[in-house]
């Protein structure tokens, strides 16, 4: 490890803390870490140089260049080279033009942005033999994703925030760790970093939150409001944990039979669960089929529990985003993953789509 002062020391063993309290690496893990050049990423892949032979992990680094901001997405790109070249870790670079994406999948630039990196990180992990992304997620950004959430009428997975690991692949060090600290760390160090502009846009939600929302709240009704989000995000985390445990076990329960794009579950069990209960199995089942939940809304979920329970659907089926179709056939409720698009199959079956929801419900509820 590289001598450093006291602060620089401190927060360093912080971070190692955190690495300890959720097992985010273990001893021989190579981990990935995503830089865009900014404080956040620049200060988590010193800590993580510093930290590896303590760890016992060995690191590398990847950098997505967005094509959003012209030359200067061109001087992140070539700082970011200058970093890895300084300390020598290999460093994986590649361009997205992330506008034009956005428009071909009708997405805004941010989602569009978000998922260009994590599926530009997930196959460079995989191709190049990485056990874990480390991302430079921080305390600030889990207490605005907290809000952002909140305002969107989240429930509580929302309200848990920025999980510190996401999928035993996604790790976040700096997740404690306040963006203050983190400025002061890289002072102290006297590591330089590139500052982006888009980040004073308050045309954004996220940048309304922190410069607009965050400052008033602190000013008008609690100073010390950042932390009793924390606070709350960590409560509402060890819940939503535990009652996630109880959906797997009653989903286990349900479960008739599992196939590699598919899981048929039993509707008289799933009619005995409790309401909220039976949301999160179905969520659950609908994770093990779809691998992720991306598109998939409350609404979704609240047109299942309603078509599992409603009388004479038998024969009928449900679609869903990401290619899912779901049957009903007498008292099996059957999620699958089709391989040709639902269009195509929906000619030959009958198909009903509650697509603003059960009726008599509101969607916005």
């Amino acid at each position: 490890m590289t001598a450093q002062s006291s602060f620089a020391q401190k927060f360093t063993d912080q971070v190692l803390g955190t690495i300890r309290e959720h097992d985010m690496v273990t001893p021989g893990h190579r981990v990935l870490i995503g830089v865009s050049g900014g404080p956040d990423s620049i200060t988590l892949a010193q800590v993580l140089t510093d930290l590896k032979k303590n760890l016992d992990i060995r690191i590398g680094l990847a950098h997505l260049n967005h094509m959003l901001r012209g030359s200067q997405a061109l001087a992140d790109e070539t700082f970011v080279r200058e970093f890895a070249r300084e300390h020598n870790l290999d460093l994986v670079v590649e361009t997205k033009n992330v506008a034009e994406l956005a428009k071909n999948q009708r997405l805004c630039v941010e989602e569009a942005g978000r998922n260009a990196r994590y599926d530009f990180f997930t196959r460079v992990a995989w191709e190049k033999g990485f056990h874990r992304i480390a991302l430079g997620h921080n305390r600030d950004d889990n207490i605005e994703q907290v809000l952002m959430n909140l305002i969107r009428g989240a429930g509580p997975r929302g309200l848990r925030g920025i999980p510190p690991v996401r999928q035993k692949k996604f790790i976040r060090p700096l997740i404690r760790m306040p963006r203050a600290d983190i400025l002061a760390f890289l002072d102290e160090i006297n590591q330089d970093y590139r500052i982006d502009g888009s980040n004073e846009d308050t045309s954004y939600l996220r940048n309304r939150i922190r410069h607009c929302l965050i400052p008033f709240l602190e000013k008008e009704f609690n100073p010390d409001i950042k932390a009793g989000i924390e606070r709350m995000s960590g409560i509402i985390g060890q819940e939503d944990d535990f009652l996630d445990q109880m959906a797997r076990t009653a989903l286990d329960k349900a479960v008739t039979k599992r196939g590699k794009n598919q899981i048929d579950l039993s509707i008289p069990a799933l009619n005995k669960l409790d309401r909220a209960l039976g949301a999160r199995v179905i969520r659950a089942a609908l994770l093990s089929v779809k691998q992720n939940l991306r598109r998939i809304s409350n609404t979704h979920i609240r047109d299942l529990l309603y078509f599992a329970g409603k009388k004479g659907e038998s024969g009928k089926s449900l679609d869903l985003p990401g290619q899912i179709r779901v049957y009903r056939q007498r008292d099996l409720l059957r999620i699958k993953k089709e391989e040709t698009a639902l269009r195509t199959l929906g000619r030959h079956l009958k198909t009903r789509r509650y697509e603003n929801g059960p009726p008599g419900e509101n969607p916005g509820t």
